[in-house]
């Protein structure tokens, strides 16, 4: 029965503490940020609006995680095709699934870079040319 009773409060401090930390700071943090604003609207200045406009995606940054994701998963694809049609013991598969998938990934690395390049260039031709 005490070990059950130690193992549920130790459960519930790993999930309840986080959450209660994250709670009572961000209620500081909201309150002082009130604070801050009320003194200076009784100072007789108005505080800047905090707006929360999403920026415009980044399309390099978007083209790179879409490569990195579809390279990771052909490597993985590849490791378990190699691993399933090779004899292997378990040391040998690891090896295998690892080195596929940093092969697929640096190859995905490389289509961006090179894709990048174009995409730069493009972008500077096109700049010159609506000058």
């Amino acid at each position: 029965m005490d070990d059950n009773f130690i193992g549920l409060v130790a459960i519930l401090s790993a999930v309840t503490l986080p959450i209660v930390a994250g709670l009572i700071l961000g209620y500081q943090f909201i309150t002082s940020r009130h604070r801050e604003r009320m003194g200076l609207i009784n100072q007789g200045i108005i505080p800047p609006e905090t707006s929360k406009k999403k920026s415009a995606p980044d399309r390099l940054v978007s083209l790179r995680n879409g490569i990195v994701l579809v390279s990771l998963g052909i490597g993985i694809v590849a490791g378990i095709l190699i691993i399933e049609n090779l004899v292997l013991d378990k040391k040998g598969e690891s090896s295998v699934m690892a080195s596929a998938i940093l092969v697929f990934l640096g190859i995905g690395y490389l289509a961006y870079f090179f894709l990048s390049q174009k995409i730069e260039k493009r972008d500077i031709q096109e700049g010159d040319q609506q000058d």
